[in-house]
């Protein structure tokens, strides 16, 4: 039941999303809710030279975290998917795809990096060669101090490299330049 007073549901102990109540019972909580993390590198333009994209993501909480990782080629107007292999500390993960490529959702372990190569299906075409990167991370606990930008367990970032492993100018988006986003 909602206390009108205050605007919140202090019974069930709920502070609401980006919301912080004036309830003083609500304020004193140490129950908080989880805002999901949903990132996007924007359309990044492909260097000719790349071959894989890397993204790679470091879970650096104690817990294991639950990630969603989407590399969508842009190239053409389906906005496809592109195949993606999974390295767990340096060792393959077995193949999650059986046909046309998806997300990859992963439960990195605690302290552990999990590194994603996707592979563009179209590089030989030269019109428009655009991708754009999407990770969903766990949810972050609303720090009260700051409730718009919590921190991020996950820190993770993107290369496009060619065949020797070398990144390609232009290719490149750390972790800050990744921007929120509603949707993945």
């Amino acid at each position: 039941m909602m206390d009108s007073c205050c605007n919140c549901d202090c019974h069930k102990k709920i502070i609401r999303l980006n919301k912080v109540s004036s309830c003083p019972d609500c304020r004193g909580s140490s129950v908080q809710s989880s805002v999901p993390s949903n990132f996007t590198s924007g359309a990044i333009w492909r260097n000719p030279e790349t071959e894989k994209i890397v993204v790679s993501l470091l879970n650096k909480s104690d817990v294991a975290r639950t990630v969603t990782v989407s590399v969508v080629d842009w190239q053409g107007c389906a906005q496809a998917e592109m195949p993606k292999e999974a390295f767990l500390c340096g060792e393959s993960q077995p193949s999650l795809f059986n046909g046309i490529p998806t997300p990859l959702t992963f439960t990195i372990p605690a302290k552990k990096l999990l590194v994603v190569h996707a592979t563009p299906q179209n590089a030989w075409q030269p019109v428009d060669p655009c991708y754009e990167v999407l990770v969903k991370g766990p949810g972050d606990p609303i720090v009260p101090n700051d409730p718009i930008t919590p921190p991020d367990p996950v820190i993770f970032n993107t290369w496009g490299i060619n065949d020797a492993g070398v990144p390609q100018e232009g290719n490149t988006v750390l972790h800050q330049q990744f921007l929120r986003t509603f949707f993945v």
